[in-house]
């Protein structure tokens, strides 16, 4: 399932039937229901085929998402590295910055820069958002893993042998935490998943209909005229394909965690 999510949204440009953001004015406040011949999925009250509008919807949000967990995890990998291996003041330097990041909510801290940056924000720019935010989780794994570690018999023989910090780390240290990293790295995926639809939901994330979210799909439907009135389709799809996508991240990101630590 998670692999069909991703083949979705890498593809959506070539799988929609019509392009983002296209709308069909005979139906703007008409809502068609499933099936309706050209308009498999219906369409929703400004008119857009929502078929498009959902396979669009699932490529935005794992773009976001897959553009925030890498450079997260590199840079949480990097700084949780140097604060384990070296200790004072560059431990207590990132563990500050980190304790610091995570003591204000990232909701919080995600609508403040999205605010007063220019709106509406790219999924790039989202990611990179997120990445300055979610390094800490990384960053604390990788410092736990090198404070164990930093002691072993191989990395004493190789101080002994004159390698570097540098070497010791990147030769020695990282290799050996690598499978945290991995599992660290699937949790953020799930965590910047949340965030990118809690914040498209609040309407302060990418630009709504030609740049849409699950989130931002989901706030369509109800804006205005809440869940009684709404047609059911335009927020029971895009929120059981958001649920169905955080469960697959997260069994992953377990079967990942069993399969690394065995």
């Amino acid at each position: 399932m998670l692999l069909l999510l991703f083949a979705v949204g890498l593809f959506a440009g070539d799988l929609a039937p019509y392009s983002a953001g296209s709308e069909f004015v005979q139906f703007i406040n008409k809502p068609q229901p499933l099936f309706t011949a050209h308009h498999w999925l219906g369409t929703d009250v400004i008119g857009h085929d929502f078929l498009t509008q959902m396979l669009f919807a699932v490529h935005e949000t794992l773009g976001a998402s897959l553009l925030c967990a890498p450079g997260a995890a590199v840079l949480g990998a990097i700084l949780g590295a140097l604060a384990g291996y070296y200790g004072g003041v560059v431990d207590g330097i990132v563990t500050f910055v980190s304790a610091a990041l995570w003591s204000v909510p990232a909701i919080a801290i995600l609508l403040i820069v999205v605010i007063f940056s220019k709106f509406p924000v790219t999924p790039a720019q989202f990611g990179f958002y997120l990445l300055l935010y979610l390094w800490p989780g990384v960053a604390r794994v990788v410092r736990a893993q090198f404070i164990a570690l930093r002691d072993r018999e191989y990395v004493e023989a190789a101080h002994a042998a004159g390698a570097s910090g540098p070497r010791i780390i990147l030769r020695h240290l990282l290799p050996n935490s690598s499978g945290p990293i991995i599992v660290a790295m699937s949790a953020l995926v799930g965590q910047s998943i949340i965030i990118v639809a809690t914040v498209d939901y609040l309407g302060w994330g990418t630009e709504q209909s030609e740049k849409p979210t699950l989130g931002s799909l989901i706030a369509d439907a109800t804006r205005g005229t809440g869940f009684a009135a709404a047609p059911w389709w335009l927020y029971f799809i895009p929120g059981v394909t958001l649920a169905v996508l955080l469960a697959c991240v997260n069994l992953v990101g377990d079967a990942l965690d069993e399969a690394l630590s065995a």
